[in-house]
């Protein structure tokens, strides 16, 4: 089958059971992801393997447009009425569920050690991986619900902040725990290699390709007169897929710059109430599609029982931990009840970013005892994050 009548494919199917689903009170997304799932050459066959390195571009380009949606959320007039809560939330949902994975692992595999067949020293590093893992949200699968029930309200608010605030902390919490591990495997370990110098430059180069772009939209439209609908769209889309092709040659997180070009326009821009408007209306449905269809297609359900105790105790403790961590971090700062209460259920899809941070570490010499067990924790884990979030 060749790639567009695969794509063609894979886009009637999924719409399809996004429709259905939606219509008995259901996320669209869930059929979606499920469509991608059955139909990816990982699990069934069904369609040519080539499919998955083929479509990786357009699954960079949907979870940007997705990115620069969620920045777009953040009108620093709107998000300073919940500031304190956003700050307190983020940083005790992101600490919180580090110790639960890292301190339960490292307690069941002491009193279980026939659970995981490893020595005290990848049995640390596996404890503390996970943990660090477990800070970053998947922003696009809570963006896609928020819009598909038209939710609104300082709730919807304190998640989306939270939702790109997490990841930033996610990334250095990830790239300390690095440098701690390479240091407790007796690595050489030169300081200007180091994996948190490396994630500061990483982060703040990403941060300032979106803060240029983010500010260079209003001069771009004002040079080229923007009269028409169709207009901004080009613009727009130009923009972010230009953003998302440097990021790629640097090796930056799309995700952050994405976020951050969002950010800069919805504060910035006199235009950004049409801009955000235009792809709500006109894109952000086949965006949706496209983003957790190919999501779908890239989750390989083989590895996921190789590692199936240690992804449900990831699991758990991840949940317990955003749960507890939303809550307390919401109460610290007398939030209102509703924040409280229902915060953390955005808080649990998780995708791109955590398998990112895996791949980035994946077969390196200090990890290669632990390189499977950890991929195919975060594979399964990723697929019940997904479809529960």
């Amino acid at each position: 089958m060749n790639l567009l009548l695969s794509v063609g494919l894979l886009l009637i199917v999924g719409y399809t059971a996004g429709w259905l689903l939606d219509n008995i009170g259901l996320p669209r997304i869930i059929g979606y992801i499920i469509v991608g799932i059955l139909l990816s050459p990982h699990n069934f066959h069904l369609l040519d393997p080539e499919i998955i390195a083929s479509t990786a571009p357009l699954l960079e380009i949907s979870l940007a447009v997705i990115a620069f949606e969620i920045g777009g959320a953040l009108k620093w007039s709107k998000i300073r009425e919940h500031e304190k809560e956003i700050v307190s939330i983020t940083i005790m949902a992101s600490i919180l569920p580090f110790i639960l994975i890292s301190g339960g692992i490292m307690t069941i595999g002491y009193l279980f050690p026939t659970w995981f067949p490893f020595d005290q020293t990848n049995l640390l590093m596996l404890s503390l991986l996970l943990g660090a893992l477990a800070s970053p949200t998947a922003p696009a699968a809570t963006l896609a619900v928020i819009h598909q029930y038209h939710a609104k309200g300082k709730v919807t608010d304190t998640i989306l902040g939270v939702a790109a605030l997490d990841d930033v902390l996610g990334v250095l919490i990830f790239s300390l725990t690095i440098a701690f591990v390479l240091i407790v495997a007796q690595e050489t370990f030169e300081f200007s290699n180091s994996p948190l110098i490396n994630a500061v430059f990483h982060i703040g180069a990403a941060i300032m390709i979106g803060t240029v772009l983010g500010l260079a939209l209003d001069p771009i439209a004002n040079w080229i007169e923007v009269r028409g609908e169709g207009q901004w769209v080009v613009i727009i889309f130009s923009l972010i897929i230009f953003a998302a092709g440097v990021c790629e040659l640097f090796d930056l997180d799309i995700l952050l710059c994405a976020i951050t070009m969002g950010i800069v326009v919805v504060n910035h821009s006199k235009h950004h109430q049409v801009i955000f408007e235009l792809l709500e209306r006109y894109t952000e449905d086949l965006i949706f599609l496209f983003f957790f269809l190919l999501s779908g297609l890239h989750l390989d359900l083989s590895v996921v029982p190789a590692a199936l105790g240690l992804t449900l105790i990831f699991v758990f403790f991840r949940t317990a931990g955003k749960y507890m961590g939303a809550y307390w971090g919401a109460r610290l700062v007398k939030a209102d009840h509703s924040i409280q209460k229902y915060t953390a259920g955005g808080l649990l899809p998780q995708a791109g970013i955590v398998i990112g941070l895996v791949l980035s570490i994946y077969q390196h010499p200090p990890f290669m005892a632990i390189s499977e067990v950890l991929l195919a924790t975060i594979m399964g884990a990723t697929l019940i994050h997904e479809l529960i979030g």
